[in-house]
């Protein structure tokens, strides 16, 4: 037998390297950066892969930045018919917490210091638009779970640079209303007017209770 042979014959004999399971994969991003969320088919095992400009994976690689949430309170945006394709969107000054938000908190927050941007962008945020049908939307409308990445005060409104990790359907939302404290006052419902807020509640508990299980740091 030749070197050739023997070559092929030895590779033949290599123990094959296990094949990874079949996994479920939605991918969400804007920018270069996309954010992935796999989940085994056994459901067993969750995991979050960040694709980088180049075609590269990274695990988990915002942890390696210094992000990490804090789940006392979430962001919740609701803006028109915005369809969050942009790499930022603007929220009027008017709008954005002044209403429908904790006095304390209004007074922690809505003044923009650099210290109080900082603490704003360890809260996970809801990114919805407008109920279709006010207290209901359609099947097909989908709000975002995800963490605001930079937040800029400019003369037109506050601009916010946003991540998006997960699609949930809005009529979700509006079906977790009471948990989630999206129901005020003389029958009013906040997923039907734009507006910027913080809520004191644990987001992610409460879409865990609607059956979704989200990227959590």
């Amino acid at each position: 037998m030749n070197d050739d042979a023997q070559l092929v014959k030895a590779e033949q004999n290599l123990p094959q390297a296990p094949q990874p399971a079949q996994s479920n994969l939605n991918q969400y991003g804007n920018d270069s950066t996309q954010i992935a969320y796999v989940q085994n088919y056994d459901a067993t095992v969750n995991q979050t892969v960040v694709i980088l400009p180049n075609g590269s994976t990274a695990g988990a690689p915002l942890t390696e930045n210094g992000l990490s949430f804090d789940y006392d309170c979430f962001n919740l945006f609701v803006l028109g018919a915005e369809e969050y394709t942009d790499p930022y969107f603007i929220v009027s000054t008017d709008r954005a917490l002044t209403e429908y938000i904790a006095p304390d908190i209004k007074s922690r927050f809505a003044s923009f210091t650099p210290e109080a941007i900082a603490e704003i962008k360890k809260y996970p945020a809801l990114f919805c638009s407008e109920n279709h049908h006010y207290a209901k939307t359609d099947p097909d409308h989908m709000a975002y779970y995800g963490y605001i990445k930079d937040i800029k005060v400019q003369d037109n409104g506050i601009k916010v640079y946003y991540q998006i990790l997960n699609q949930i359907p809005q009529q979700t939302l509006n079906a977790f209303s009471d948990d989630l404290c999206l129901k005020l006052p003389h029958s009013f419902f906040e997923l039907s007017r734009t507006h910027w807020t913080i809520k004191r509640i644990n987001l992610v508990e409460v879409l865990e209770k609607a059956g979704y299980r989200v990227f959590k740091l």
